[in-house]
């Protein structure tokens, strides 16, 4: 194996290990905060449907270490539309309305 090819592919595993934890804080912070109202579902759809292709280009050309990654982020991705769907449901409390909707209210 030639140096660059050598290269590439550590090249290739730190890209991977960083695209898979990139989103583990965005997770963690929706899992601790119960709130997703600033993620976009769109987004996140978006991102499952290009893991999932390439994915598929994984699956097909046998390259293992990054259809891991590929798995990954479209479980970590559909856990956060996951997270948005459920926690939408949670009632504000009273310091997350806003002063408009409290003058409403009285």
């Amino acid at each position: 194996m030639s140096t660059i090819e050598t290269i590439a592919n550590v090249v290739s595993i730190v890209g991977t290990c960083c695209g898979l934890f990139s989103r583990i804080p965005q997770v963690y912070q929706t899992y601790t905060t119960k709130s997703a109202n600033d993620l976009s579902t769109k987004t996140l759809m978006i991102n499952i449907t290009a893991n999932s292709c390439f994915l598929f280009y994984t699956i097909v050309h046998e390259q293992y270490p990054i259809m891991f990654n590929c798995l990954s982020v479209i479980t970590l991705e559909s856990s956060l539309i996951y997270m948005k769907k459920k926690y939408d449901k949670i009632k504000k409390s009273s310091s997350e309305t806003s002063l408009v909707d409290m003058d409403q209210i009285t």
